[in-house]
């Protein structure tokens, strides 16, 4: 499978996710290793996310370089 259906894989797959379907990821391919990056609302949402991303045909590994804002500081 090629890098370019991967990549389309996996988003459609977060899409679908109703727990980070929210957030703000990018998702590129190489190699067969998915990149994700951007960023997301809770250490939970970046662990559900590189779990359904290792889910998808093709995917060899997943790396994150997901960000988790900080809290508002009230």
């Amino acid at each position: 499978m090629d890098d370019a259906t991967i990549t389309v894989r996996v988003k459609t797959v977060l899409l679908n996710d109703p727990q980070v379907a929210a957030t703000k990821i990018e998702v590129s391919t190489i190699g067969g290793i998915v990149t994700l990056s951007g960023t997301v609302k809770s250490k939970a949402d970046e662990t559900r996310a590189i779990d359904l991303a290792k889910q998808v045909t093709g995917v060899r590994d997943v790396k994150s370089t997901l960000l988790i804002p900080p809290s508002p500081q009230l």
